[in-house]
């Protein structure tokens, strides 16, 4: 939507909404404590690990690592932008937001979206209508001969177009449609003496949402028992371009399988609508479909929101292989646009005649999940298609196979990968060492240096060894800083007067001292989570702060011991920063002269008197 949401709107409806409600359409959520609990809708889990507070308004899953607030959730289940996110959010909860530096002509280009999504909803209304009428039978008999009943026409609103020239256009116009929004939304066109015609008779329809589950366009398919005269019409037909539709940035399916795809952190893309819609009833509810149009650069960044695998369904035949390729292209082009990470693209290659809801019928459930499961990385697929009428039985037959080889490998971004296709695909099917191969590829400028791998599986070791030096301790005095700033998160009622003593310089944890900086911004131990949470200086600060919130601390119990344990702790710390002053004023006193320093000599002593007499008390009541 043109112009932006007014801040204290967003912030008030961030405070007003309830994330239990809206968390509770993706995962059942049961109380625990101060928070609600369930299965993670964001990776497959039998245990509960996602944790949802509604004070605060955030959630945070101990699995996965996903976190944030409420926004945040729905940004990343729904894949949308923080804009779409805060109104959806408003769409849910009622709330009327209002928005601020809109021109004249972006309030008209707003105006004429809502007015054009009302009128695709009113198509979509009166196919679905005529779907369930007597002349709409022969689309349901489709359905039905398909293996399709009401629950899928019901879940992809599907319709029914009459097969006359008027019927949609003279309907919505009598409801007080512009006919020029008919034509606007592709709906019906011009005829030679300036009235309306439909665009779609005669077909099973088939509504396209966008993400946010408007509906912005229509397929249609031909069904065999209409007669359509001399006419021969194309078998699918798409909406043409508007101002809502872009064949090249919309995916069939999306709000129907954007939950699954999230969950199953990979999509399974296939070609047509009833594919769509069979994978759905095989178990496959993370399926979607281009509309009439090879897979691009759009499609998968919008892909890229929800899962970072990507299955292409498609044939295994040239033509499949080209759809693969171009999809290929696409994939490195929104791999180099800063997503995060390099998509991960793989081919389903069907059998011939067979299209994905053929094969799902014929190796059932399990069958088809072990074949997704088994989906070729792009690479090697197209690298086997170069290769599989290679002619390897002469000299010249490989050096070509390898030349043709190499140039899809030079493709791969990855140097891992690049090393086990080079070895896997290249070398073994083609008979050569992989030496060579590695010779020829580097004179290429391809990089497979065979022995960079082991160098850097070697630095990694060796860090690792070298962080294992005094990482007990460390993770011993890390665990105490945690436990301490839970207590002062969960239960400030707990934490004894010694806890003013502390300060930022008492932690040695990077993290915690963040963690100390919000709680100090916002005021101390007992304000509310909100205040402390915005005091945080980044993401990584509020994650950590919502873990702390909803983790749980086994050494807690309900038998009245809970705050000798907090206060134990606290006094922990204390003593440790006693220890410590202790010790460099002891390595102060040992450098000074006895002739000529007494006088600061005898002041030191003093002081670690002091000291030790405050740290005894502090570990007495410790040991007490």
């Amino acid at each position: 939507m043109a112009g932006r949401i007014v801040k204290d709107d967003i912030e008030t409806l961030r405070q007003q909404a309830d994330i239990v409600t809206v968390v509770g359409d993706y995962t059942t959520l049961k109380r625990a404590g101060r928070s609600f609990k369930g299965l993670c809708p964001f990776h497959s889990e039998r245990t509960p690990s996602f944790n949802v507070t509604p004070e605060g308004n955030f959630f945070t899953c101990f699995g996965c690592g996903e976190s944030g607030d409420i926004y945040d959730f729905l940004m990343r289940i729904e894949g949308l932008e923080f804009p779409e996110a805060v109104e959806q959010l408003a769409r849910r909860t009622g709330f009327s937001l209002r928005y601020e530096q809109m021109t004249s002509r972006e309030r008209r280009a707003v105006g004429e979206r809502s007015r054009l999504v009302a009128v695709t909803a009113a198509a979509r209304d009166y196919f679905t209508r005529k779907l369930y009428d007597e002349e709409g039978r022969v689309a349901r008999d489709y359905l039905k001969s398909r293996g399709f009943g009401k629950a899928e026409a019901e879940t992809f609103e599907l319709g029914f177009a009459p097969n006359r020239w008027e019927s949609l256009a003279r309907a919505l116009t009598a409801d007080g449609i512009d006919e020029r929004d008919l034509v606007t939304t592709g709906l019906a066109v011009r005829n030679d003496r300036g009235g309306l015609r439909d665009r779609f008779r005669g077909r099973l329809i088939f509504p396209i949402h966008d993400p946010g589950g408007d509906v912005i366009g229509f397929g249609g398919r031909i069904l065999p028992e209409i007669d359509y005269g001399d006419f021969d019409p194309p078998k699918y037909l798409n909406s043409a371009e508007t101002p809502l539709y872009k064949k090249n940035r919309v995916l069939y399916g999306v709000p129907q399988a954007r939950s699954d795809i999230v969950r199953a952190e990979q999509v399974l893309v296939c070609e047509g609508y009833t594919d769509v819609m069979a994978l759905h009833q095989a178990g496959f509810a993370n399926a979607l479909a281009t509309c009439g149009t090879a897979v691009g650069v759009e499609h998968l960044r919008m892909i890229a929101r929800y899962a970072s695998t990507v299955v292409l369904a498609f044939d295994g035949d040239a033509a499949g292989v080209k759809a693969a390729e171009r999809a290929w292209d696409a994939a490195l082009e929104v791999g180099d646009g800063g997503t995060g990470a390099a998509l991960d693209l793989r081919v389903l290659a069907l059998p011939e005649d067979q299209d994905p809801a053929d094969l799902a019928a014929q190796l059932g459930a399990d069958g088809m999940r072990a074949a997704v499961a088994d989906a070729t990385p792009v690479v090697p697929f197209v690298i086997r298609h170069r290769l599989a009428t290679a002619d390897v039985s002469t000299e010249a037959g490989r050096t070509a196979a390898l030349q043709h080889a190499l140039e899809v490998l030079a493709r791969e971004p990855d140097a891992d990968l690049r090393r086990e296709w080079a070895r896997t695909e290249i070398a073994d099917r083609i008979g050569m060492s992989y030496g060579f191969v590695a010779a020829s590829a580097g004179r290429q400028g391809i990089d497979l240096d065979v022995h960079e791998g082991v160098a850097l599986r070697t630095a990694r070791s060796t860090a690792r060894d070298r962080g294992a030096v005094g990482g007990g301790r460390a993770h011993a005095r890390a665990k105490l800083e945690r436990s301490v700033l839970r207590a002062a998160l969960q239960q400030p009622d707990l934490l004894p007067d010694e806890w003013y003593e502390l300060t930022e310089d008492d932690l040695t944890h990077p993290r915690a001292k963040a963690v100390w900086r919000a709680i100090d911004g916002a005021g101390g131990a007992g304000v509310e989570l909100t205040a402390i949470v915005d005091r945080a200086d980044d993401d990584e600060v509020r994650t950590t702060l919502r873990e702390l919130v909803l983790e749980d601390d086994p050494e807690l119990a309900d038998d009245g011991s809970a705050p000798a344990v907090v206060a134990g702790r606290v006094r922990r710390m204390l003593a440790d920063r006693i220890e410590a002053e202790e010790a460099r004023l002891r390595a102060t006193l040992a450098e000074l002269n006895h002739a000529t320093d007494r006088d600061r000599m005898l002041e030191i002593q003093r002081e670690l008197g002091e000291l030790n007499r405050r740290r005894r008390e502090l570990t007495g009541s410790l040991e007490g």
